[in-house]
């Protein structure tokens, strides 16, 4: 095996890890982030669907992600709803795993 390759290797798997969705971010909530990072924050009932998260248990995730500062809750002043918006550390989290995903995709290519 060309040992050369197998140390470029090593380093990129290195520097994709670090862009990959931390552990402690399990499926259900990373599918929360991605819903509501395009939109730019959602309300509990729309994200729910959008999430393919059971009502019943959003809340529950919901806090978890807040626990760990990649979400807040703001209230909309007009309609007094809700909604679930990204914390500038749950942007940055999700702008760099969508970063190095595109750089993936776009090397296979």
């Amino acid at each position: 095996m060309n040992r050369d390759w197998q140390k470029d290797s090593t380093i990129r798997s290195l520097a994709v890890t670090a862009t990959l969705p931390p552990a402690m971010v399990e499926e259900t909530a990373w599918d929360i982030l991605l819903a509501i990072y395009p939109n730019n924050g959602l309300s509990v009932e729309k994200l729910a669907p959008v999430a393919s998260v059971n009502p019943i248990v959003i809340g529950g995730w919901l806090d978890w992600l807040e626990d760990r500062a990649l979400i807040t809750g703001m209230r909309d002043g007009i309609t007094g709803e809700v909604r679930a918006v990204l914390t500038p550390g749950g942007r940055e989290l999700l702008d760099r795993y969508l970063s190095a995903s595109i750089d993936l995709e776009s090397r296979t290519h």
